[in-house]
């Protein structure tokens, strides 16, 4: 399956290498294009913008760092936004708002595309290994198409409900580690 990543920081290269491990062609795109040069190497194809990104994939994996770049990936110039949608499966693994994420969510499905959040515990290792734990909204019919690639990214899948409650389950998860650093 062609898949892009869009974003690849730690988690989002991890994510890559996994996905390029189990045997699927991976497309990268990131803000800093250094970032994207070992998975470059390594036989992932490079894309200019994010909106190219998802026009050349059947399926797009978000990671991105926070609610500023959620917005500027999606809504911004050359931005996912501004793609041809129709018939795409955008997976968001980002951890951000609940707000953000069913703002995002929303705007993408209007254009004819599934949409599914999946905001992951775990670290670059677990991404690598695909032993994610994955917190999950959306519609059953998108994470139903979803749940194939979940499946080769996380060792756990919770459906947690519509868009945003992944994010509000994520958020309720890392509370307590919060307080725990503090």
């Amino acid at each position: 399956m062609k898949i892009g990543i869009c974003g690849t920081g730690r988690m989002g290269s991890a994510i890559a290498q996994r996905l390029m491990s189990v045997g699927h062609e991976v497309s990268v795109w990131n803000r800093n294009s250094a970032k994207t040069k070992s998975l470059v190497d390594a036989g992932a194809k490079l894309f200019a913008s994010p909106a190219g990104l998802v026009e050349g994939c059947e399926v797009t994996v978000v990671m991105l760092l926070n609610d500023a770049a959620m917005e500027a990936v999606y809504r911004g110039p050359g931005g996912i936004l501004n793609s041809k949608l129709s018939g795409k499966l955008v997976i968001d693994m980002s951890t951000v708002r609940p707000d953000t994420m069913t703002s995002i969510g929303t705007a993408v499905a209007q254009q004819g595309a599934g949409f599914v959040e999946a905001p992951v515990g775990g670290t670059v290792g677990p991404a690598k290994e695909g032993k994610l734990l994955g917190l999950v909204g959306g519609t059953k019919a998108d994470v139903a198409r979803a749940m194939p690639l979940l499946e080769q990214m996380c060792r756990r899948i919770e459906h947690v409900g519509e868009l945003g409650s992944g994010s509000m389950m994520k958020l309720a998860v890392n509370l307590p580690l919060l307080v725990y650093w503090q």
